[in-house]
């Protein structure tokens, strides 16, 4: 974690990152389907939506991992 970085901005980070994605992903299909059409930037916004969403979900995994093996590591070193 980088020093000037908040730890409740750090911990928000990847939960806005995916409600975000989540969010714009939706809003493409919806406005796609009730148009009736799809476009190249609904296109776009769509899969720039499912990317954020899927980089907070990784960004999370590798923090839990991260800290399960550090855990790991100050309980069973002497």
């Amino acid at each position: 974690m980088r020093s000037w970085t908040p730890r409740s901005v750090y911990e928000a980070k990847p939960w806005v990152l995916i409600a975000l994605g989540a969010l714009l992903t939706v809003g493409m299909m919806l406005w796609s389907l009730s148009a009736g059409l799809w476009t190249v930037w609904r296109s776009f916004l769509c899969f720039l939506g499912a990317a954020l969403a899927i980089t907070g979900a990784a960004t999370l995994q590798m923090r839990q991992d991260y800290r399960a093996k550090s855990k790991w590591r100050r309980d069973h070193t002497s």
